[in-house]
């Protein structure tokens, strides 16, 4: 079973989703948006967006998030998600949107395509007033024979000019842009199937705003990135209606500890965690002729604080 809390200005409540149709890591929630892992990272042709924001980067434990299960072993079909999105809102757990990609997966990997195709028509058909999100890195996907551009164009008009949509399709997507130049993108995004990664996302994202789209371009402060503002200058050049800058973590919650990848063993984590406190300690520091200011300090003691509390959690 999976326990889920979600959080919000009228809901507090812990959940559980008991084992069946729900495989784990299929959904997850994110500020009031449900998220749809349709694949993981092994079906990604770049780097994917968790691991875009370092190697330290964690969701929070209340998005209820969990690496796909058996994404080796079954392809997630268009039935799992919309179960799962009918779960929410079975429990009364209305969500803002309903966003496929983000954290390992690529929601137009040609794997996994025709079940997302399917199961974004399906909600849309179910509740017609959830607005809908892709979140994807805009490359082409190899040889499928399907072109998902064209596909993505043809739902938005669909829905745009359904009766009772006011022309509006209630479709977004959100583009990695990545970097503000070819080598800049390479660096970060990583392409495995393309040499023009860069050029290939602009012209996806161009048409996608051509075709009427809302498209929202995105970024990390990844060390490659030179200036996340000319990043975000290139997204709002080429169409992007705004930009989103993400932030990047290089350092695991076993490296502000200091401690090897992996360590388990309670007694040794509680001893570098003693260290670290009383290294950060405000006494300490002040006698530190090159010490941290306060808020630094307090920011680090933080950082530790919560690297402790998830490695001393045995469950």
């Amino acid at each position: 079973s999976l326990s889920v809390t979600i959080h919000s200005p009228q809901i507090i409540r812990s959940i559980e989703i008991m084992g069946g149709p729900l495989r784990r890591g299929v959904v997850w929630i994110s500020q009031q948006t449900v998220m749809i892992q349709a694949n993981y990272k092994t079906s990604c042709n770049a780097v994917s967006p968790m691991l875009q924001r370092g190697a330290g980067y964690r969701l929070p434990t209340l998005s209820a998030f969990q690496p796909l299960a058996d994404h080796d072993v079954s392809e997630v079909t268009a039935a799992e998600i919309v179960d799962g999105v009918d779960w929410f809102h079975d429990q009364s757990l209305h969500p803002r949107c309903v966003c496929f990609g983000g954290a390992y997966s690529e929601p137009l990997a040609a794997s996994s395509w025709p079940a997302v195709e399917e199961a974004m028509a399906a909600i849309r058909e179910q509740r017609h007033g959830t607005p809908i999100v892709l979140m994807t890195n805009g490359l082409n996907q190899g040889d499928s024979g399907t072109d998902h551009l064209q596909s993505i164009i043809t739902m938005h008009e669909e829905w745009r000019d359904a009766p009772g949509s006011d022309g509006d399709s209630k479709l977004s997507v959100f583009v990695d842009v990545g970097g503000a130049s070819p080598p800049e993108y390479d660096e970060v995004m990583q392409p495995t199937e393309t040499k023009k990664g860069f050029q290939e996302v602009c012209g996806f994202v161009t048409n996608l705003v051509e075709a009427g789209i809302k498209v929202y371009g995105t970024g990390s402060h990844h060390p490659a990135v030179k200036s996340i503002k000319q990043v975000e200058a290139v997204s709002l050049g080429i169409g992007c209606s705004d930009f989103f800058a993400r932030s990047y973590h290089p350092k695991t919650i076993y490296d502000v500890l200091e401690l090897p990848d992996g360590t388990s063993e309670q007694d040794v984590i509680k001893s570098a965690f003693r260290v670290k406190a009383k290294a950060l300690h405000p006494d300490v520091q002040a006698q530190n002729e090159g010490g941290m200011g306060e808020k630094e300090a307090e920011d680090a003691m933080a950082e530790v604080t919560e690297a402790y509390a998830v490695l001393s959690d045995e469950k």
